[in-house]
């Protein structure tokens, strides 16, 4: 799975973040994709809804979502480097 691979409507953009561009989640695959400044673009896998549903709270509210994957996603879920 490449990046833009997830297509689907939940694309949000992080204009909060200074490490982080957008974020994605497959409610299917269960899959968070985060994409970095810089290029580099991950997909966490296992992502429950739940914490997808609080992530893009952060984001609507206009908080870090670098903070948000730095404690609640990076130490917790299993990634792959796509990009």
């Amino acid at each position: 799975m490449k990046t833009g691979e997830l297509k689907t409507k939940n694309k949000l953009s992080t204009p909060g973040s200074g490490t982080t561009v957008y974020i994605d989640y497959s409610e299917e695959k269960k899959v968070l994709e985060v994409g970095f400044d810089g290029g580099k673009v991950y997909h966490y896998l296992e992502v429950e809804q739940s914490v997808w549903m609080k992530y893009k709270s952060l984001i609507l509210k206009g908080e870090s979502s670098g903070v948000f994957v730095n404690t609640q996603i990076k130490p917790v879920y299993q990634y792959i480097e796509i990009h």
